[in-house]
């Protein structure tokens, strides 16, 4: 009886001792790592790229068709986080920094070391070319070191004047876009968000009014290109 008693205490405690065995390596075990965004993984693409660089294609195509319709200096606006900078650093960029409170782009910039989507720079120099003006969507105090970076290139680029906080992908009151909107002079708005454009009607209704008297007044010079990040 004595010899069963000792046998049964033995085989618990290896039963015990395994147990704790399996905590510790429970214990050492990753977490698992967060969960991946199918529309931010999009952005990465190859399918992604190609449409973006088709609807460049577009705009610079539109842009020569409305050039000899326009009896003021013709400006063109456009993005300058999601169109503008490099798309591969800027899904780096997003990967690595948390949205919820809004997009930095003078932290964009420090972690893109002004690197540019080359599309994006092929179609500032076809409008320099062609003595059509650029105006960047973005206020002068975050986007300072990309204008000198791409005066080094020979790219006159311009900041906009915003009232109040922009929120890129989102929206934004532009003051400069609705002062060249009443002088007649845009010819396109190249932008990933109808929100930023919205200021060409005022802020003051509601957004579907404010989408309806956008593409109403000013629908054919806008060039919508898809944005997974905020869309």
């Amino acid at each position: 009886m004595k010899k069963h008693i000792i046998a049964l205490l033995a085989i618990s405690a290896l039963g015990l001792a395994s147990c704790g065995t399996q905590k510790e390596a429970v214990a050492d075990v990753p977490p698992p790592p967060p969960p991946v965004n199918p529309a931010l993984e999009w952005r990465k693409t190859s399918e992604f790229e190609y449409i973006n660089m088709q609807i460049f294609k577009f705009a610079a195509n539109q842009l020569q068709m409305r050039l000899g319709n326009m009896k003021q200096a013709p400006v063109v606006f456009i993005d300058v986080p999601f169109l503008l900078l490099d798309q591969d650093v800027f899904s780096n960029y997003i990967d690595n920094v948390e949205l919820e409170d809004g997009l930095r782009l003078d932290e964009v910039e420090g972690f893109s070391k002004y690197r540019y989507n080359p599309v994006a720079i092929d179609f500032l120099r076809m409008c320099q070319d062609a003595g059509v003006q650029v105006y960047l969507m973005a206020d002068e105090r975050e986007i300072l070191g990309t204008i000198e970076d791409l005066a080094t290139k020979n790219l006159i680029a311009l900041p906009s004047m915003f009232d109040g906080r922009t929120r890129y992908g989102q929206y934004g009151r532009n003051i400069t876009m609705i002062e060249m909107a009443e002088s007649n002079r845009i010819a396109l708005i190249l932008t990933t968000s109808l929100g930023e454009a919205t200021s060409l009607t005022g802020m003051g209704r509601a957004i579907n009014e404010n989408m309806e008297e956008l593409y109403r007044v000013h629908g054919d010079k806008l060039i919508v290109f898809p944005n997974p990040a905020f869309n």
